[in-house]
Order: C-alpha cells, then sequence, then structure tokens
C-alpha cells in the first residue's frame, strides 16, 4: 500500500482501492483513472496519507469503514509476498493491505470485490489467514491484459448499481497513463474476432484436407455427385480440418486475453479440435455410409445437423475452457448450438449441396465462424450476467 495525500473527508469516499506497490501498483493506478472518469475523483480511493505519530489500524478502520465497495488488487505474488526477514506479509496481523480486507470483510455495508490482475488466480482459502479466509469465497473479477478496456467497462457498469448517486467531479486532466500493453476496446469485437480467426483458418485446411490420401471407392449420390470415398477419408479430412481450426482459436485466444505464451494451449487447440472433427465425421460418416441404401442429399443433410452440432459442442467447450472463469459447459451448448443452426440455415433450409471443392471450403469456413462467434457470445453474455447478479448484491 502506497502513501501520497488524503483528506479529513476520506472516509465519504465509494470506493477505496487496495492494492500492494510491489506487484499491481501500476493496476491499481490505471483502474483509478478509469475509475476517476466513471465516478469522481471524490468517489474514488487509494492511497492513505500516514502521518508522524498516526495510529495506522485506526486510520484504515476509519477509511475502509466508510467505503461501499472495497477493490483488493490481487497480483500474481499478492498471497506469497514476503517482508525483508522473509515471512509472509499476510501473515503479519499489522499488514496493510491485511487490515483492509480484515476491516472490509468485518463491515456489512462494505462490499468486499477481489480484482485479480496480471493473470493471478484466486488464491486457495487454506492459503490465507484466518481472519481474511472469507475473501475467498467472494466472487472475483479478472481484469485481463488483453481485453483491459473491456474488463474495465465491466467493472464499472456493475460498480454503477452499487454507487448511483456517484458522479463525477470536475479536476484536472490526468497526464496520460499506457494501458497495460496495447490494447482495443474488444466487447461485441471479441466475437467477431473469433469468427474471422475460425473462417481464415477453416477455408484453407479443408482445401488442404483434400490433398489426403483416400482408400476404397466412391459412392455417387442421386444426382449423380460422388461423395466422400468412406468413413475413414471423411474422418480423417474433418479432424485434419477442425484440429487446425481449434489450434488458430486456441492461440488467438491465448494472446489476445492473457498475452502468454501460447504453445500450449495451440497444442490443446489441436488435440481438442481434431478430437471435434472425428467424432462429428464418425457420426456423419457411419449415418451415410452404414444404411444399404445410397444416401440421398436430404439424408446427408440432415445426419450431418447432429454431426456438427457435437462437433461445435467439442470446440466451443474449447473456447469456455480458455476463458476465465471457465465455462467449458457453456461453451459446448453455445458451439453445439452455432453448428445445428448453421447446418440447419444454411444447407437444410436453402438445400445448398456443396458441389464443389471450392464449395466445402467455403461451408467448413461458414460453420466454424458460426460455432466460434455463438461460444464467444456466449461468454460475453455470461460475463455481464455474472456482474449484474454478483456484484450487483451488494453487501452480504
Amino acid at each position: 500500500m502506497s502513501v501520497s495525500s488524503a483528506s479529513p473527508s476520506a472516509t465519504a469516499q465509494k470506493v477505496f482501492i487496495s492494492y500492494r506497490r510491489k506487484d499491481t501498483a501500476a493496476y491499481a493506478g490505471w483502474l483509478y483513472e478509469r475509475m476517476v472518469a466513471r465516478f469522481g475523483e471524490n468517489n474514488i480511493f487509494m492511497d492513505l496519507e500516514m502521518p508522524p505519530g498516526i495510529d495506522f489500524h485506526e486510520r484504515i478502520t476509519e477509511v475502509v469503514s466508510g467505503c461501499v465497495v472495497l477493490l483488493i488488487m490481487i497480483g500474481p505474488g499478492w498471497a506469497e509476498a514476503t517482508e525483508e526477514d522473509g515471512t509472509r506479509r499476510l501473515d503479519n496481523p499489522g499488514d496493510f493491505v491485511r487490515l483492509e480486507i480484515e476491516t472490509g470483510l468485518a463491515r456489512p455495508e462494505v462490499t468486499p470485490i477481489p480484482v485479480l490482475v496480471g493473470g493471478a488466480r484466486m488464491p486457495k482459502r487454506e492459503d490465507l489467514p484466518p481472519q481474511i479466509q472469507a475473501i475467498a469465497r467472494r466472487n472475483a473479477i479478472e481484469l485481463s491484459d488483453g481485453r483491459w478496456t473491456y474488463d474495465v467497462g465491466r467493472l464499472a457498469d456493475a460498480l454503477a448499481h452499487l454507487l448511483p448517486d456517484a458522479k463525477p467531479t470536475p479536476r484536472e486532466e490526468p497526464s496520460p497513463t499506457p494501458a497495460p500493453r496495447e490494447t482495443i476496446p474488444l466487447g461485441w469485437r471479441m466475437p467477431l474476432e473469433g469468427m474471422a480467426v475460425a473462417a481464415v483458418t477453416a477455408i484453407p485446411a479443408r482445401l488442404l484436407g483434400e490433398l489426403l490420401p483416400t482408400s476404397g471407392g466412391s459412392q455417387v449420390d442421386e444426382s449423380g455427385r460422388e461423395i466422400a470415398e468412406n468413413v475413414g477419408s471423411l474422418v480423417l479430412r474433418r479432424t485434419e480440418t477442425l484440429a487446425l481450426v481449434g489450434a488458430a482459436l486456441a492461440f488467438w485466444l491465448a494472446r489476445r486475453l492473457w498475452g502468454t505464451d501460447p504453445i500450449r494451449n495451440l497444442a490443446r487447440g489441436l488435440v481438442t479440435g481434431g478430437l471435434a472433427g472425428m467424432l462429428g465425421g464418425l457420426v456423419l460418416g457411419l449415418g451415410v455410409y452404414l444404411p444399404e441404401r445410397v444416401p440421398t442429399f436430404e439424408d446427408r443433410a440432415q445426419i450431418d445437423l447432429l454431426a456438427l452440432a457435437l462437433t461445435g459442442g467439442v470446440l466451443g467447450s474449447l473456447v469456455g475452457h480458455l476463458w476465465r472463469p471457465r465455462r467449458s459447459g457453456l461453451g459446448f451448448l453455445a458451439g453445439a448450438a452455432g453448428g445445428f443452426l448453421f447446418q440447419f440455415l444454411f444447407v437444410v433450409a436453402t438445400g445448398w449441396k456443396n458441389t464443389e471443392k471450392w464449395e466445402l471450403a467455403i461451408s467448413f469456413g461458414i460453420a466454424a465462424a458460426a460455432i466460434a462467434g455463438a461460444a464467444l457470445a456466449a461468454m460475453l453474455l455470461a460475463d455481464r450476467r455474472e456482474d449484474r447478479t454478483g456484484l450487483e448484491q451488494g453487501p452480504s
């Protein structure tokens, strides 16, 4: 906790930002500027003045008790921060941050909100001193580097319901402060970016799949069009295509959201996408080729409803797994809906038969975009709903 200025009216502040200088000072500063711009300088408080001889326990209690919201900035080393002698700072009853949290938890009129930054994860309850273990049960919000503007906007929107009377006040313009990294306000641009990544990957990946070796004889449908050679060939092509789509989405999400080394996530995406393609290919292949009669276009299109729903579900679960907080189940449902709706609206309803290789590639591009867009949109909707139902509840 740093020391700057505070006025005697500090107890009138609505939001108190608790942080450690070592690992979250920069994030706290960036957040402070955004909160001041939204709610006014008189409603946001970050630093305490500690004149010589003052009782710091009394001072912290006075200021935090007068707040409505206590934002607890938690960085990657927050729980493990140590004193010069090697003892953990949170284990020291006189640690400023610990006092701030204890005070906030003890006051029913104060809502403590953990704010995770720098890729930090919420500490486990057993890793915290008993006096502040209750903070582990609080709903946390994560401000990621890659979507900083959007995440801070979500936090501000949620706080607006706890601070209905807070108004911006005239103040001198602060000097420009850089964001944690170059960011773009994402909002609903996130699904659009993901759709573009999925489509741009799926189209060439599908064309590449046409070069894979095939075996067995081919079948011809009622219109005389040659369809995939056999179940194995169909599964192989879909596995290859979706593996590359999954890898691209995982790589993009890792870089976009967290700015971290994406290699591990790229491998995870490759495997998950391949599984999505394999399962979808098996459903379609077995449904088309096991019956003794030659399948019609309508047969294939209807079976592909289930196949693409399964494919979309697995690919959507990848998006949900990489999101924070993780929502793999929601991602599965949203991705399945995206795959099903694509097949129904673009193929079944229109009768689009994909007679050429380039048409197949385009259809895979649109399907991948629909799946990614649906999963990402579901993540954003869940974030907003969580903000409303979690932070708007106020003190508990």
